[in-house]
């Protein structure tokens, strides 16, 4: 299984200027405040639970506001749990509301495995964001992520089409999906989950997608939306070196699903 990554926030300059005149003469207007940074970037970091605990965390964020992080802890009770909303930017500041989710098979410290959480944050356009969340069980989180410039590769539809795997430690196969050129995509899992989704583009010009799926027939059925990021991994196949591994993360009220698919 191959590692992948992703984080969120946006940013906000406040200016003011002003303009005078002497008498008679033209009246200069002030020039107008700076436009909101874009928030959208991959990045990579840790956060920390009460300045104490520390773990790996990847970001994914969008422009229109979307964010996503993931924890990369390996050992502790939040692998791969996930934190999830949306935000918005005033000035120079971001916030936001969102899930927090917990790993599979864990869950948070009041017993439940999705808490609400308040995000704020800054972010500087293509270099940092840092910042907090605090979930509604009244746990503080506090976050610092750089950014990757893996983010600034186009995206097309062109470049996801085809069919990809997600594989268990043994490199057997357990999701099989199959996306169409339109985007428009169907799989099933070894438990018998069958999807119905469609990939869309957010921003042509940067890596992150829209993923929205219906999935039936099984334990975990529901509507799911989010988000995806298009990587390269070296495979030593020069046939498939490029456009070869997608990290999904979708949710929706009751649970997240983080899907590392692979050709």
């Amino acid at each position: 299984m191959r590692a992948f990554t992703l984080a969120l926030a946006f940013f906000v300059l406040a200016a003011c200027g002003g303009g005078g005149g002497g008498g008679g003469g033209s009246v200069t207007p002030p020039p107008p405040p700076p436009a909101d940074a874009d928030p959208g970037g991959l990045w990579f970091g840790t956060l920390a639970y009460d300045n104490e605990t520390f773990e790996e965390l990847v970001g994914i964020t969008t422009a229109d506001g979307r964010f996503t992080f993931i924890s990369l802890d390996t050992f502790g009770p939040d692998t791969f749990g996930q934190y999830i909303g949306t935000a918005t930017v005033a000035g120079s500041d971001i916030t936001g509301a969102g899930k927090a989710y917990a790993a599979p098979g864990s869950s948070w410290g009041n017993g439940g495995s999705v808490l609400d959480i308040t995000l704020t944050a800054v972010v500087v356009e293509r270099t940092s964001l840092s910042g907090s969340w605090q979930t509604s069980s009244g746990e503080t989180v506090t976050f610092e992520l750089v950014y990757d410039a893996e983010y600034e590769k186009d995206s097309a539809l062109a470049f996801i089409d085809g069919v990809w795997f997600v594989y268990d430690d043994a490199l057997n196969p357990t999701l099989t999906l199959t996306v169409e050129s339109d985007g428009s995509f169907s799989g099933q899992n070894s438990a018998g989950c069958v999807s119905l989704g469609q990939i869309s583009i957010i921003d042509a010009n940067f890596r992150v997608y829209g993923w929205d799926v219906v999935i039936s027939d099984c334990l975990i059925a529901g509507d799911y939306t989010g988000v995806a990021v298009l990587f390269d991994v070296d495979t030593g196949d020069p046939d498939n070196s490029e456009n070869n591994a997608v990290l999904v993360s979708i949710s929706n009220d009751l649970r997240a699903l983080l899907l590392p698919l692979e050709r």
